[in-house]
Parts: C-alpha cells; structure tokens; sequence
C-alpha cells in the first residue's frame, strides 16, 4: 500500500512541471499566512464558545450524580467550550474544591475525550467540495472519535464495576490513586511553559475578544449557605462603625444622631450584614483565588474579613477556608451577574452578542485558512515533494506515536494537532494508517500537559485526576493499537463513515449534530429521569429502544 503511494507520488511529480523559485516562496508564505489564520480562527473559535457555553458548561457538572450523567455532561461541556483542557481543569478545580469526588469526575473526564474530537470533525467538513478529498478528511476525523468512543465502551463499565465490588473506585481510580500517593512526596516541578502557539495567536485573539475564565471557574465553585452568628460569638464594640462613632465627640445631640445613622446605613451597605455581623461565609482557597483573580480592586475593596469585625469565634472557618462577611454579595455581583467577556472590540456586544460575532468571525478565519492552506499545500506537495512526504509517512508506527506526542507537547494542544492533521489526511497526503497513531499520539500528549501543571501545585486530587486522564488512554493505546486485528475496528469504522460522507454530503454536520449534541442530550435526560423515578426512566429507556 505504501508502495503504490510512494509510486504515484514519483509519477505525479514527473508528471507536473517544476515550480519556479518565485511560486515555491509565495507558497510558502501562503502556507505560513492560510495556517496562522486558521490556528487565530480556531483559538478564536474556542474562546466564542466558552464565552456562549462557559457559563452553561460550567454549571453542568454540579448536576453528576452518576456515571452516564457524568460521561454526557463531559461530553457537552467540552463540546460547548471547544476545549477538553478548559473542562477538565474545572473538574480539577470541583475535585479540588471538594465539591465532586474523584470517582465520580472520572466519567467526566471520559467525556471529556470524546468531546475534544468534534473540533477536527469540524474541520474535514471544510473540504466538502471534493467527494474523495471529504471522504478521506472525515475518515481520518472520526479515526479519533472511534478510539474514544470505543475506549470508553470498554473501559467505563470496568470501572462501574469494579467501584461496585469495591465500593470506593474503579480500575483508573486505584491505579491513579497508588501513583498519585507515590508522587505526592516529591518536589513540586517547574513552571509549565508557554504554548508558542498560544503566544502567536493571542494577540489577535485578545483583540477580538477577552474572556475571564475565573469567571466559569468561580461558577463551579459552590460559596454555600451562610453561617449564623449568635450573640456570643460577636462582640458589638468592635464593630467598626461603633467604635468609630464613640471615637467622635459631638457638640449637637442631634447631629450626632444622624451621623450616627447614616454611617451604619452605609457601612450595613457595604458588608450587607447587620453591625454587629449576624452570619458570615467560609470561602475556599480555590474560591478565594478566583475572587482575587476576577477583580483584584474588588476583592480588596469589596471583602471584609471577620477578624476586627466583631467576630469572636477563635476559628470560624476550617480547611484553610477564609472568613467574609460579605461574600455572598461579591459572589452575586462579580460571578453570578458578572461578565465573561472583559476585552476585545466586541465586549461591547455582551457576553451572548460578542460571543455570537466571535464566533462568525472565527468560523470564516478557519475556513478561510483552510482554503488556503489546502490550495498551497497542493501547489507545493502534489508536486515533486509529495515524493518525499510519502516515504516519510513510511515511519514505524510507533514512531509516528511518538511524533504525535511530540507536536501536541509543543502547541499544548490536541484539537490543533489533530485538525492541521486533518486536511492533509483529506489530500491523501497522510494515510488514514498513519493518522490513527498520529491522533493517538495527540491524546497521550494533551495528558502529559495537564499532568505537569497538576504537578506544578502537587494537589492530591488534581493529581489524581490527571492521572486518570493519561491512564485512559494509555490503556486504549494497548487494547486497540499494538494488535492489527484490533486496531482495525476503529480504521474499519472511520472508513465507513468516510464512504457515507462522500455519498451523502449531510453527513458529517449530521453525524456531529447527533453524536455530540443529541445523543449525550437524550442520555444525560434519561439518566436524570431515573434518578427521579427508576420505573420511568425504564419505561422512557424501553421505548427509546423500541424506537425504528
């Protein structure tokens, strides 16, 4: 099969002429500019998604109460912010918080894979104006989904199983549990470096829109109910405004009189409480670090800590949580009513305008990077140096792995190795063969880039979560690569939804349509009907099974 490949490519560059110098450059340039446009148009991309999304995303996950609604709600939140990066740091920062165990975010970070391939689906549609050129991109696009989807399939119900005879966790849990132990002992590594392709794009981006992710991350963050303050856990003479108004002498009764009242109504103003206090909020570490990172004018201007406030409870909070009086107030105004969008020339639009025109925006930047990127690699590679592409692509396989690895590393990105991968795999420049332990490889090197910034903060959780990440797919790798037979099911799938998208072009928007929008939608609703009644989620799930 290579052979002949290798073969045509040599025959097609003896039969095409020789590029002068002048076009070789322009091409060249073209390629440079067609692929910054698109890397702007898909960062971009995924910025308008988590502006429209993020909040929505984000709420989601407090909704996991079990298993398939774990894996539905991975799959939609990452579909909606473009980004299984962004989403599994949320599910970090809930583990982290306490707020979901880690039994129950491993699901959600199976989800989470599946949802970070609808990006390069999203791509191969962009070479639908030839049949073969689509059949062989979406091919190569959905070798990705297979995996995931079947990794899952095999992996998920071993670890309902194994919780339920252990009763704590699964497979990935233990496993991830026992290296998580392992490592907590250690140094805390290095600072994770700068994606170069982040530092490119971002100025572009940045002028587009500016998102304020500590925004979605304080959503899933819970403040919690605020606790009660008796009587003897205040002390009224150290409340501010009193000691202030008994450090002041007045010559008219009268005065002081009113003095006296509107500086309480201003004070009660600014914590929202009563002075004396009546009740205050325990924040979270993580909490609090979003407080501060949303606003740091407002956190020091708007919080008012316990201490010197006329609470006398030696240790009002515990865990490391910090005391405020008025936390609930500067929860509702900066996260709950505040703004996801704080930059860009389309914050003037709101977060659902400016999102909507990013997202435009973006959508036109990545196809017409695209289309130019796909004409000059023709112009290039068809030619003369598609000869030495072809036998390039002849690597061991496991060395194409570890390219995969290697790339997704650098631009700390799997959605961008994947989708540059896509358009080539689509000019038949890079066999599907090749494609699947590229994409492999891109998922192994996503992992690693979570597991060093979990590593950079040594939280047990996070950590672990990581772990359980990078353990998924490692263990996919070895069930559906090493062995041909097996590595043929997902080459096998993917071929077949290439040839249906090249007979019916509707198929690939169908395709993402139902399996990343529809299908986690149907499922994470039945899941939730069966926590409300089980007779009627069976009833519900008999008929969807029953259905033609």
């Amino acid at each position: 099969m290579a052979d002949t490949q290798e073969k045509k490519a040599e025959g097609a560059a003896a039969a095409e002429g020789e590029l002068s110098w002048p076009m070789v450059i322009a091409g060249i340039f073209g390629i440079i500019a067609s692929l910054y446009l698109f890397l702007v148009g898909l960062a971009l991309m995924g910025d308008a998604f988590k502006c429209l999304g993020g909040r929505g995303a984000s709420s989601m996950f407090t909704s996991v109460n079990n298993p398939i609604a774990g894996l539905m709600v991975g799959i939609l939140a990452t579909v909606l912010v473009q980004s299984s990066s962004t989403s599994t740091s949320i599910v970090v920062g809930l583990v982290s918080a306490d707020q979901i165990t880690v039994k129950s975010a491993i699901p959600i970070i199976m989800g989470a894979n599946i949802g970070t391939s609808v990006t390069n689906t999203i791509v191969s549609m962009g070479q639908s104006g030839n049949r073969l050129d689509l059949e062989r991109a979406f091919a190569g696009a959905t070798v990705h989904d297979m995996f995931n989807m079947l990794t899952v399939l095999t992996l998920l119900p071993i670890e309902i199983i194994f919780a339920a005879i252990s009763g704590e966790g699964g497979l990935l849990y233990w496993i991830a549990k026992g290296i998580t132990e392992q490592l907590v002992g250690g140094e805390k590594s290095g600072a994770l470096f700068d994606s170069p392709i982040k530092v490119v794009t971002s100025p572009v981006v940045k002028g587009v829109i500016s998102n304020n992710k500590y925004v979605i991350n304080a959503l899933t963050l819970e403040l919690g109910e605020p606790m009660p303050l008796g009587t003897a856990d205040v002390n009224a003479s150290e409340c501010a405004s009193d000691r202030r108004l008994k450090e002041t002498t007045w010559a008219d009764e009268s005065l002081q009189a009113v003095e006296d009242d509107a500086s309480r109504a201003l004070l009660n103003r600014r914590l929202d409480v009563a002075c004396p206090p009546t009740q205050y909020y325990c924040v979270s570490s993580d909490l609090d670090k979003n407080f501060k990172s949303i606003s740091s004018k407002a956190y020091a201007s708007k919080l008012t800590k316990c201490a010197g406030h006329g609470v006398t409870l030696d240790e009002p909070c515990t865990d490391n949580r910090k005391c405020y009086l008025d936390a609930g107030t500067y929860y509702e105004d900066y996260v709950t009513n505040g703004h996801i969008i704080k930059g860009g020339f389309v914050q003037d639009a709101g977060d659902m305008g400016g999102g909507i025109i990013a997202l435009i925006l973006s959508l036109i930047m990545l196809c017409g990077g695209l289309f130019g990127l796909v004409k000059c690699l023709q112009m290039l590679l068809i030619k003369k140096a598609k000869k030495v592409i072809a036998r390039a692509v002849r690597l061991n396989d496991y060395l194409a792995l570890l390219v995969g690895i290697g790339i997704t590393i650098v631009v700390q990105s799997s959605s961008v190795t994947t989708s540059a991968l896509t358009p080539l795999c689509g000019m038949g420049i890079i066999p599907l063969e090749k494609m699947l332990p590229l994409t492999l490889g891109a998922n192994i090197g996503t992992t690693i880039t979570a597991l060093i910034a979990a590593l950079t903060s040594l939280k047990f959780g996070a950590l672990q979560i990581a772990l359980c990440h990078l353990l998924f797919n490692i263990i996919g790798i070895l069930i559906w690569f090493p062995f041909p037979p097996m590595r043929q099911i997902p080459l096998g799938a993917a071929r077949l939804l290439g040839l249906y998208a090249s007979f019916y072009r509707f198929v690939p928007g169908l395709y993402i349509l139902v399996m990343f929008v529809c299908v986690p939608a149907v499922l994470l609703g039945v899941s939730a009907l069966y926590d409300a009644s089980v007779a009627g989620g069976i009833i519900v799930s008999l008929l969807l099974a029953s259905a033609p």
